[in-house]
């Protein structure tokens, strides 16, 4: 089946996925279409699978899936917008994180990496391949190992740090015969062998080693990777004729460049053409056919503008200046603009801690012997590690004292509601004991007297049959009915609910209103918002709320001459609390410096200590509004 027939069929069945249940089989299923579209290099339609991926995932409350479905995207992207492939990948590895999947932390770390590599950031990329590898040490991912060695070396290639490169290519190299061990991509492990080659002679080339970088070439070049692997061949004879051509045996050479040349044009393969052309031009150079030189350097130049490849870019230029000696200084200040906008963005100092980390815990489990230099390094950053360490624990028992501090101003608060509650329970209690009282001295006075006096009656009146005798007992039946009466009233009084013991927040406010109200000198009215559970709100916060009421109610009692107070307490949709006071008083003269006394200076310190908002509005003759915003 062809790659448009496939995607006929891919399309159709992701069309009949969409009928089918959120489940974690469709969805795993969805996560095979998203793959497949990516492999037919079809990154929109697999963004798309992916993004419906994600909603699903979402949906489903399947962190795991949430993740995978943000790699996905990320790999969409990979190619085409880096920036957005580095975000998706930067979410899951935060969920990855979340989960303890370190495996998958890792490999958003080396994806991350990639992109920075391509945007030319290499020493960011470089702590972030380091930290990869900080996570992989125990990790039985031979091939994420084997990349992230391979990533790690092209780092220090750009940095021109060549020891440290080939350290690394070495380590990838070392590495593939565990990758063999398992070749379920015969055609990746063979491109991986060619690349790790590649890069180790491109090493030795830049350090002046050209017998082993021939040497390391010579290993791959075989007729089996002509004949299967035509682009990789043709990528190995070309280094081959460049290692060749640098340490002066030019038979051959001109043959291998030629023959590479002419498969990456058979092949399409036009990313690889500009260096292709740029060794011919070199070559060229060598053998002082400056017109061929020329000729082949500007085709590079043409290619390497096309594909925005900086390296061949910069290669060119510099050979053209050295050659096309007319136009050395077009050459020279394109090159100088392209080096200057490469540095910028490796300006700004760098911080290698990751690598250093990495690489000393490797040394330390190889038992390699520290030198006197790296021993004070260390020293040094132990010390350093003591003082943040000690910086940190300053700051922890900072905040406990702060935390500390809240909790004995809520301890005080709820014990200052509590010793409320006792008062009030104590008033009730009193006034219960008058009540008894009352309708003690009621029975006794009262119904009891009746019930004595009447006995007597009727019993002295029951000796005799006489008809106006008969009369008198039936007054005396008429008055037990009374007694009765009496007794059923003082019955009612003594089921009411007025001393049910129920008691909570709003009734310690009615309460403290109910008390003021009695002095009838201020109509005080206090309205509570029925929607707000007390419950669930702090002592801190009803103490600092009754105390201000109460201190207003004082105010306006000494100073205000108010007819009417209005006390208002509501709860809005934030979670805050919004205490209203309005009076019909006097009001207050804000341009007197004695108009704020102790009692509002009272009401603004407890407002401040809940770090609430108040707000006092007062006119001459017309009252005084208090406001104060609580969030809960």
């Amino acid at each position: 089946m062809d790659s448009r027939n496939k995607l006929v069929y891919l399309d159709s069945i992701y069309s009949y996925s969409n009928s089918l249940k959120n489940d974690a089989i469709n969805r795993n299923f969805l996560f095979l279409l998203a793959a497949e579209y990516y492999y037919l290099n079809f990154p929109k339609k697999s963004f798309v699978v992916c993004n419906n991926l994600l909603e699903m995932s979402n949906n489903a409350k399947d962190t795991l899936d949430i993740a995978k479905s943000y790699y996905y995207m990320g790999d969409c992207y990979e190619t085409s917008k880096r920036d957005s492939a580095y975000f998706y990948y930067q979410r899951a590895e935060r969920l990855y994180r979340l989960k303890g999947n370190y495996e998958k932390v890792a490999k958003m770390i080396f994806n991350k990496a990639y992109m920075l590599y391509y945007e030319g950031n290499y020493l960011d990329s470089e702590i972030m391949v380091s930290d990869a590898l900080q996570l992989l040490k125990k990790s039985n991912d031979t091939e994420l190992i084997y990349t992230a060695y391979t990533l790690l070396g092209s780092n220090f290639e750009k940095l021109e740090e060549y020891d440290s490169a080939l350290k690394y290519y070495l380590l990838a190299q070392k590495i593939l015969p565990d990758l063999l061990k398992n070749p379920t991509d015969i055609t990746k492990i063979n491109n991986y062998k060619v690349t790790t080659a590649v890069n180790i002679a491109t090493i030795y080339d830049k350090t002046a080693q050209y017998d082993a970088s021939i040497k390391s070439l010579n290993s791959i070049i075989t007729p089996e990777l002509k004949k299967n692997w035509e682009t990789q061949y043709a990528t190995a004879i070309g280094n081959l004729g460049y290692s060749k051509m640098k340490s002066g045996q030019l038979e051959g050479v001109e043959a291998l460049f030629k023959e590479a040349l002419k498969i990456s044009l058979n092949k399409g393969n036009e990313s690889s053409i500009s260096y292709k052309y740029s060794n011919l031009g070199e070559y060229y150079a060598v053998v002082k056919d400056t017109t061929q030189s020329i000729h082949f350097l500007k085709k590079s130049l043409k290619f390497g503008e096309k594909y925005k490849s900086t390296n061949d870019l910069k290669n060119s230029l510099k050979l053209l200046s050295a050659i096309d000696y007319r136009n050395a200084p077009k050459y020279d200040k394109r090159y100088i603009i392209l080096n200057d906008s490469l540095t910028k963005v490796q300006r700004n100092n760098r911080n290698k801690f990751a690598r250093i980390e990495y690489e000393t815990s490797v040394i330390e489990e190889e038992n390699k012997i520290l030198n006197v230099k790296i021993t004070n390094i260390i020293i040094g950053a132990v010390l350093l590690c003591f003082l943040l360490i000690a910086i940190i624990i300053y700051r922890y028992i900072k905040s406990k004292k702060v935390e500390i501090e809240m909790l004995l101003k809520q301890r005080k608060a709820e014990e200052e509601i509590f010793k409320l509650l006792q008062e009030n329970q104590i008033k009730m209690n009193l006034a219960k004991v008058a009540e008894q009282n009352r309708i003690s001295r009621e029975l006794h006075d009262g119904v009891l007297n009746k019930l004595y006096g009447t006995r007597l009656q009727l019993g002295i009146l029951n000796e005799s049959d006489k008809e106006d005798i008969k009369v008198k007992r039936l007054t005396y039946v008429d008055l037990l009915q009374e007694i009765e009466k009496e007794i059923r009233d003082i019955s009612h009084d003594l089921h009411s609910d007025i001393f049910n013991g129920a008691f909570n927040y709003v009734s310690l406010l009615n309460s403290l209103i109910n008390e003021q109200n009695e002095l009838k000198t201020t109509n005080f009215l206090i309205e509570i918002d029925s929607t707000i559970a007390w419950e669930n709100i702090s002592g801190l916060i009803k103490i600092t709320i009754y105390r201000i009421i109460q201190e207003a109610i004082q105010n306006v009692i000494k100073h205000a001459n108010a007819k009417v107070c209005n006390i208002e307490i509501t709860k809005f949709e934030n979670n805050e609390l919004h205490l209203t006071i309005k009076d019909n008083g006097v009001g207050i003269d804000s341009n007197k410096k004695e108009s704020e006394g102790i009692g509002l200076k009272n009401i603004k310190n407890r407002a401040k200590s809940l770090n609430s908002r108040l707000i006092l509005t007062s006119e001459l003759g017309k009252g005084t509004k208090i406001e104060v915003v609580i969030t809960n």
